[in-house]
């Protein structure tokens, strides 16, 4: 099981994305005090590994109530200076 799963409920009501590698996706995710946070690496089907410019996970997954892909998400891809928290294997 990933560490940070965005409700199943609310990525198949909002996608698909658009991939930028297989079962990669950047997007965009509203949370529920309107804050927005952009450039959130998703892994098919819902699951956060890294977000731009965060070490750690800056949102909690049960406040997202949006999921979309700004123009910005579309064309930026994980650069080899994230920190992928949330991938199973992170430590």
């Amino acid at each position: 099981m990933a560490r940070y799963e965005i409700p199943m409920t609310i990525v198949e009501r909002d996608g698909p994305f658009e991939e930028f590698h297989k079962n990669g996706a950047m997007v965009s995710v509203e949370l529920a005090d309107g804050r927005i946070i952009g450039q959130v690496l998703l892994i098919y089907p819902n699951e956060v590994w890294a977000v731009q410019d965060h070490d750690s996970m800056p949102f909690d997954t049960d406040q997202v109530v949006k999921v979309f892909q700004s123009p910005e998400d579309r064309r930026t891809h994980s650069r080899s200076d994230w920190t992928f928290f949330g991938a199973p294997d992170a430590t």
